[in-house]
């Protein structure tokens, strides 16, 4: 028995960029809502800091946070 009978799973196809009609699929949405939101949840986390006046320290948290978003 192999993994793929044993688990049932099946290849992931990708999407025709030229079928028509295409729209995205509610997981991509639902991702880049997601995304969005992580986004804007770092972007006041920076200003708070830049208001407190920690501005090395604030934009340093930022660019971390921000490369683990942007790496998912």
């Amino acid at each position: 028995m192999t993994v793929e009978s044993r688990f049932r799973l099946v290849p992931m196809r990708p999407r025709d960029p030229d079928e028509e009609g295409r729209t995205a699929s509610t997981l991509e949405l639902f991702f880049d809502l997601v995304f969005v939101v992580a986004v804007s949840i770092a972007a006041v986390s920076l200003h708070h800091a830049l208001a407190d006046g920690h501005v090395l320290e604030g934009i340093l948290n930022y660019g971390i946070v921000f490369f683990g978003i942007w790496w998912a």
